[in-house]
């Protein structure tokens, strides 16, 4: 008998059940139980979105794209339909989910490989073992010689998803390979971008609040649901990948074979695999099919195509989520005007934040309450070869912010994330004017002095990540003049702090100085300049200045 590993019905995704139970379920399972189970749970988060957008793309081909919205809608009342009619399409193609068929084994070419015969090790497929060392989760050896079918199969989804650059092994039959080398053609696809997803009371919630209709989203209006196909729709793939191949939409975005390759192993489990390089992804406009990212107009991009660009937004792993909400809410980024453009819209916000806002107008989901988003990404290191951070963060979005007519809120919104960035500037400022005072070099190249402002920047924002959040959630039917307020008095009272921590930090030598006449810098002199900037920054009523009277500086500093 033909050894088998069908994903339709082995156990294979980890998931939570809606009572905080783990479990692992095969796909039909998943569907058909989507309503009971709150989210996808693997090893790390950037597996569970790889998965979750398989799973995307498996509801858009169930629901035919959807071609409409009224389609859409009756799914939506409907919360049992999607699992039945998923289940229903998944049996259609049930042997294209095999990961051991001999002749179109899931996601991988059969027969694949070296001219040498050498496989890769597990190390190449797991990424949280990057070159051998334990990263993202804890492995010992005897862990990397041999892994379950079932975690093989996460993974597999996971390569081809964020796989990082490099080069790979070089396929007998591949035209591009020279010397038995595969040359670097970037990441997987997903690895590309900052992924965003909205997230429901269930999993068949956040499967279909996912599951964008294209045809009521500008960006995506193009998108033409029969030429969107899945892999196991098509032809299997050969050995040689693909520069000119380009996604059709959302479903071959979510399924972008970046690898080729074939698990090694027996009934035991694998032990090795082929690793190489599958169809490359260029990410400039690609606004155009895939909704889950945020974009960012290019002006050198624009340069280099004579055409207006936008690039993928990725997720910095210096900054926390909601630093990035001009990049989700459009009405936060108005039009700007650039050079040889002319008026240009700097961020495009992920379609699927779009689409919720849809839904909103048609008065299919509430106005009012909070979008919960989800933020996942990887950070490669140099050449894109490596991995090098996990991005992993959560927002509740007021949904008031998607609402057009709302404007004070908007505005209330737009102010506080300006005042924010002015409050970080004026006190990473007065560090690099401390650090002056103390005997430091005034050249802004001066290592001390850079790494005192971003110290600054950093321990106003370890407080700030913490609470924007908080006061950006409570933001939900509240009074947008008195929310401003309390985030002007945060601020201020947060500066306040991290002013006297700072000043308290400096050496004695410090208040006396350094340098003559006009460009004499001292405590007296930063602490000065700092206050003017900060009440440049927020304007805020007089009796919300902090005294200063217990600083021990403060006696110091010129009235």
């Amino acid at each position: 008998m033909t050894a088998s590993f069908n994903l339709l019905d082995e156990p294979w995704i980890r998931v939570t059940r809606l009572d905080g139970a783990p479990d692992e379920v095969s796909l039909l399972t998943l569907f058909r139980e989507a309503t009971g189970i709150t989210g996808i749970h693997g090893e790390i988060a950037s597996q569970d979105v790889a998965i979750l957008r398989l799973l995307l793309a498996i509801s858009h081909r169930t629901m035919d794209g959807p071609e409409d919205l009224d389609t859409w809608r009756e799914y939506w009342k409907d919360p049992e339909r999607l699992g039945r009619d998923a289940a229903a399409y998944l049996e259609r193609y049930r042997e294209r989910f095999d990961l051991r068929d001999p002749d179109r084994p899931f996601f991988q070419v059969a027969g694949i490989h070296t001219a040498s015969g050498k496989t890769s090790e597990l190390e190449s497929l797991i990424v949280d073992v990057p070159n051998g060392n334990p990263f993202f989760t804890t492995r010992i050896a005897q862990g990397l010689e041999s892994i379950s079918w079932a975690e093989a199969a996460r993974w597999l989804v996971h390569v081809h998803a964020f796989d990082p650059s490099g080069i790979r092994t070089g396929a007998v039959g591949d035209p591009r390979v020279k010397g038995g080398r595969g040359y670097p053609i970037g990441p997987g696809w997903t690895g590309q971008i900052g992924t965003v997803t909205v997230t429901g009371e269930s999993l068949e919630r956040t499967l279909l609040l996912n599951t964008v209709v294209c045809e009521r989203l500008p960006d995506l209006a193009d998108v033409d649901p029969e030429q969107d196909l899945a892999p196991w729709e098509r032809e299997s793939d050969g050995p040689a990948g693909s520069h000119d191949l380009v996604p059709a939409g959302p479903v071959s975005c979510y399924t972008w074979q970046t690898r080729r390759t074939l698990l090694h192993g027996d009934d035991a489990g694998v032990t090795g695999l082929f690793l190489g390089n599958g169809d490359k992804a260029t990410p400039q406009n690609r606004y155009l099919v895939e909704p889950m990212t945020a974009w960012r107009y290019s002006e050198s991009q624009t340069k280099k195509f004579k055409v207006p660009v936008y690039m993928p937004r990725k997720l910095p792993a210096e900054q926390a989520f909601w630093r990035g909400l001009s990049t989700l809410v459009a009405q936060l980024s108005p039009p700007i005007t650039m050079k040889g453009a002319g008026e240009v819209t700097p961020y495009r916000s992920p379609g699927v934040v779009s689409f919720y806002q849809e839904l909103m107008r048609r008065r299919i989901v509430p106005a009012s309450g909070l979008i919960p988003l989800h933020a996942v990404g990887i950070e490669y290191g140099q050449r894109e070869a490596t991995v090098a951070e996990l991005v992993d963060d959560v927002l509740s979005l007021p949904a008031g912010l998607l609402d057009h007519e709302n404007k004070q809120l908007l505005a209330v919104v737009r102010d506080a994330m300006e005042e924010t960035d002015h409050v970080a500037s004026a006190l990473r400022n007065l560090a690099g004017t401390l650090d002056r005072a103390r005997g430091g070099s005034s050249d802004m190249a001066s290592v001390t002095l850079k790494a005192a402002r971003k110290h600054a920047g950093a321990a106003f924002y370890q407080v700030i990540d913490e609470r924007f959040p908080r006061w950006l959630a409570s933001l939900d039917g509240a009074d947008p003049a008195g929310a401003r307020d309390q985030w002007r008095s945060l601020l201020r009272s947060e500066a306040w702090n991290q002013q006297e921590v700072l000043a308290s930090a400096v050496p004695d030598t410090a208040f006396a100085g350094r340098g003559e006449g006009q460009g004499r810098t001292d405590v007296g002199k930063a602490l000065f300049f700092f206050r003017r900037a900060l009440n440049k920054a927020i304007p805020a009523p007089a009796q919300q200045d902090v005294p200063v009277e217990n600083n021990k500086n403060a006696e110091r500093t010129p009235a």
